[in-house]
């Protein structure tokens, strides 16, 4: 496979030397010496790993700082990796007895049982076991949170997105434009197009390695986070905002949908192209409307991909630790990765920030008439894919460890409000915020119901999401702050 010389280093994951290169990030480098499984999930302690879907998966500890997300941070020589959720150590963990307590004793609301006294000594020992359970991990030092004084940067325009859709408003905009793209450079998934056709002009600022968080005063004002956690996090002011979002590809709500070794199109893309990383040995492509595509892609870049397969074939994706086989309506196809191209849907929670209404409770409303959208983010989305039966096992919060199961059982009970089974459930209250979670439980109480997906709707999408730390949000105080 493709890739650029580089220099090698030597990281430790859980006190082991691992190799790789220098640039690579931390969850590419683990990945291409075959390490899956980054964390444990929060109640359940199944293994979780990069997925691009479910960002729960690509937390640990570098270098004493905990929650690092292994996808964005850089590998370095001597860094030191540590899985968080697992005691008292990664490779004696006594937590995975938790597997054998049935799902039903741990849903939500387990935490607080009656029997144990609020304030007791029963109680906080309780409270710290459970710490322990969902992934705490031991804050970091007092001189790691030094404020990192934030920036400030004026446009008449600003674009939200680098693929194709987000270059293009940006070369054909007027005046002074910044545009933001969560990749290391733009462009997006459009590997091998043309470079020229990628350029920019020169009054186009550009800030790769970012990611917009949150659009704020009726989205004159979006803030936005560096993946380096070293760099300032950045107000943005703009006349006019373009979102060039695209979409994402939404795994299916099947059983085994969160194992490690089932990635999204756009991240096994990015392992192959820029980091010389296949997905897995025998890889197996579902999808929509152009899966096929971005399987011959992966093809091209040098994976082994045995199949393609419509997602709406997939019944479950088998394995212990990691994937090994998908079942379909007919046949069970043996791999040991999965990579989803659709369905596709749009990200919604930024167009949400940018027109939402109300006091208490915040609603979707029309969008205001500086902001406007290009590229795939504005067309329909294509409809949560699942199995010819919702299989009561699949995660609808794999974050959380919310299931089927558990959601049908409050809609059996007359919870059937999407903001209540939030509430009841805390599904999409994980570190994903929601994308893809709400979804998912729209999927489940309009099969339920009856309703269409579309008239249920999806609770408050709130900032932030993206990874701002400590010290950069202690930065961006004094350019936030409104005198009064």
């Amino acid at each position: 496979m493709p890739h650029v010389e580089r220099e090698p280093v030597t990281i430790s994951w859980n006190g082991k030397p691992v190799k790789g290169l220098q640039g690579d990030t931390v969850a590419a480098t683990l990945y291409g010496q075959g390490i899956r499984a980054f964390t444990k999930s929060r109640k359940f302690h199944q293994p979780r790993g990069l997925s691009g879907s479910f960002s729960a998966g690509h937390l640990a500890s570098v270098n004493g700082i905990p929650h690092s997300r292994l996808d964005r941070v850089a590998t370095a020589q001597n860094q030191c990796v540590e899985m968080e959720n697992v005691w008292p150590s990664a490779k004696v963990d006594l937590l995975n007895m938790a597997r054998l307590l049935p799902r039903k004793m741990i849903r939500a609301g387990f935490e607080h049982p009656r029997f144990i006294p609020d304030g007791s000594f029963a109680w906080k020992s309780w409270e710290k076991f459970l710490w322990h359970m969902a992934g705490e991990a031991d804050p970091p030092e007092v001189n790691d949170l030094d404020a990192i004084p934030g920036r400030r940067i004026k446009a008449d325009t600003l674009i939200i997105g680098g693929g194709p859709a987000g270059l293009a408003a940006a070369q054909s905009a007027s005046g002074s434009v910044v545009l933001v793209t969560r990749s290391r450079d733009v462009g997006g998934m459009a590997f091998g197009r043309d470079a020229a056709s990628l350029s920019l002009p020169g009054t186009v600022t550009v800030l790769t390695d970012h990611e917009v968080y949150g659009l704020f005063d009726n989205a004159r004002i979006a803030m936005a986070a560096p993946n380096n956690p070293q760099e300032p996090g950045v107000l943005i002011e703009a006349d006019r905002v373009i979102l060039a979002t695209g979409t994402r590809s939404v795994p299916p709500l099947v059983a085994g949908a969160a194992l490690p070794g089932v990635l999204d199109a756009r991240t096994a893309l990015h392992l192959a192209a820029r980091h010389g990383v296949s997905p897995g040995q025998r890889v197996l492509v579902i999808g929509t409307r152009s899966g096929q595509a971005i399987a011959e892609n992966l093809s091209q870049l040098g994976c082994n991909i045995i199949d393609f397969i419509d997602v709406s074939d997939v019944e479950r994706i088998e394995g212990h630790g990691s994937v090994s086989s998908v079942r379909t309506h007919g046949r069970k196809i043996a791999c040991d990765a999965v990579v989803h191209a659709g369905p596709w849907r749009s990200d919604p929670s930024l167009g949400f920030q940018a027109g939402a209404d109300g006091d208490l409770r915040l609603t979707a409303g029309a969008l205001p008439d500086h902001i406007s959208l290009t590229g795939a983010c504005g067309e329909p989305n294509e409809a949560v894919s699942f199995s010819r039966a919702l299989d009561r096992r699949a995660l609808v919060c794999p974050c959380m460890d919310v299931t089927v199961d558990e959601i049908l059982d409050l809609i059996k009970l007359g919870v059937t409000h999407i903001e209540e089974l939030k509430r009841r459930s805390t599904c999409g209250m994980g570190t994903c915020q929601g994308v893809p979670c709400w979804d998912y439980l729209a999927a489940v109480i309009a099969d339920a119901t009856g309703k269409c997906p579309d008239d249920i709707g999806h609770p408050t999408y709130r900032p932030t999401r993206a990874a701002l730390t400590i010290g950069q949000a202690a930065g961006l105080a004094d350019i936030t702050e409104v005198e009064t």
